[in-house]
């Protein structure tokens, strides 16, 4: 499997107090699969397509707000870093991509913004592959903090599978026409959160590019509402891997803040792409 990652210094540098922290150590513990060539490393870079994009997805009254901000290169370079692995893997120059931000982007929607997301990185992948001709797109995600940002800008479109775990109530729906799916499994742990991915990854979907949306602020040791190990995200991988063989795949870091947890999640993943035949457990 061709495996990229996709991580530019100014994430932890430049990228949002709450988030910059985790960026530099979660890369840095990826340094074994770097230098053994399992991994290849690809620097973001902005470009007239980025602002062009920009504009496709979000509200220009939202970005003038953002770029009131001290955020708005960073997270524009942090979307055009998701653009850009997108590309390569509908292109098949990879199966597998994980990117790294300096901000987060499910919680910004056409015209708002609010929990350290400023651009959707996910939405402007999506026009991306659109252009692409890549039209049938499923987008799994496990940040515990719903997605609501992506949901708003993406959720009328039937053509996208959105299925999102999280722990906040007013935030529990299944719309099924739409194919929008809101999971509530507050305080979930291990098991839980595992039964909840398998009651919806063994059913039958009809998508050509997967985007997940990975949030570590769902570790135990972290902020959020879940109480997971760093064993549960590895076996989340191995069923994602399983579950979209054959189909490129899309990890998107969102949120999370705490470094140890980052640099124990992150390629506790990845590793999981770079490696032969796996058995679910």
């Amino acid at each position: 499997m061709k495996a990229g990652v996709f991580y530019h210094p100014d994430f932890s540098k430049k990228g949002h107090i709450t988030l910059r922290h985790r960026v530099e150590p979660g890369f840095n513990a990826l340094h074994k699969l770097i230098q053994s060539k399992k991994i290849q490393v690809f620097t973001p870079y902005i470009d007239e397509e980025s602002n062009q994009l920009l504009l496709q997805t979000h509200h220009k009254e939202h970005i003038a707000r953002v770029q009131s901000t001290p955020y708005h290169e960073v997270a524009l370079l942090s979307a055009a870093g998701v653009m850009q692995a997108a590309q390569k893997l509908a292109c098949r120059e990879l199966d597998f991509a994980f990117c790294f931000v300096g901000s987060a982007g499910h919680h910004a929607g056409y015209n708002y913004t609010w929990g350290f997301c400023y651009y959707n990185d996910a939405a402007m992948a999506v026009n991306k592959l659109r252009s692409l001709g890549i039209g049938k797109i499923m987008i799994i995600d496990v940040d515990p903090h719903s997605g609501d940002g992506t949901r708003d800008i993406l959720g009328k479109d039937p053509a996208i599978i959105h299925i999102n775990y999280h722990g906040d109530e007013e935030y529990n729906y299944a719309d099924h026409e739409r194919q929008n799916f809101g999971i509530l499994i507050d305080g979930a742990d291990d098991k839980v959160f595992l039964q909840a991915v398998d009651g919806y990854l063994q059913q039958q979907w009809d998508y050509e590019f997967l985007i997940v949306i990975l949030g570590h602020d769902g570790h135990g040791q972290d902020y959020g509402d879940f109480y997971l190990s760093t064993a549960a995200y590895r076996q989340f991988a191995v069923r994602i891997k399983e579950f979209a063989a054959g189909k490129p795949m899309l990890f998107v870091l969102s949120g999370g803040s705490n470094p140890w947890v980052a640099a124990e999640v992150i390629p506790a993943v990845i590793e999981v792409f770079t490696e032969s035949a796996l058995a679910v457990p």
